[in-house]
């Protein structure tokens, strides 16, 4: 399967693992398990968090790139936090729908453009989408969970 990691510090990662799509996100995401994040469905793809990640932020930080990314994807608009992984969907899919991502660059792009934006380089930050990630990159870091 192939997927696509977000780290806390805002690295991006493609990987490719065997095995089980289930024990792979559960791995990646952490020991108490995967939560879906739903994104827009004609991407084919859907985020994982996990489960507990935002009432844990010693071990699991907010993830302010991540959150950037899933919400330009059609994510709910919170903050995600510890590492995100993004892999395919199928919701016809068996037995699970968790599938290899389908299209890398599009999550590579986006990864690209949100890095650029939150930088200020003037390509990126200085659009009304730029300006726009910018506060909800400041909202993610800044909001209370509680």
């Amino acid at each position: 399967m192939r997927y696509a990691v977000i780290t806390t510090d805002g690295t991006l990662a493609h990987r490719t693992r065997g095995g089980d799509a289930v024990d792979t996100v559960w791995t990646e995401v952490g020991p108490e398990g995967p939560d879906r994040v739903r994104l827009d469905e004609d991407y084919g793809i859907a985020g994982w968090v996990n489960d507990v990640g935002l009432t844990r932020p010693e071990t699991y930080p907010r993830n302010v790139v991540a959150s950037c990314v899933l919400a330009a994807l059609g994510a709910a608009a919170q903050p995600y936090a510890g590492p995100v992984v993004v892999t395919g969907w199928d919701p016809n899919g068996m037995p699970t729908e968790i599938c290899s991502l389908p299209e890398p660059d599009l999550v590579t792009r986006l990864h690209g453009r949100v890095h650029a934006a939150l930088r200020g380089d003037p390509d990126a930050s200085d659009t009304e989408w730029g300006h726009a990630l910018r506060t909800y990159a400041d909202w993610v870091r800044e909001t209370s969970t509680d």
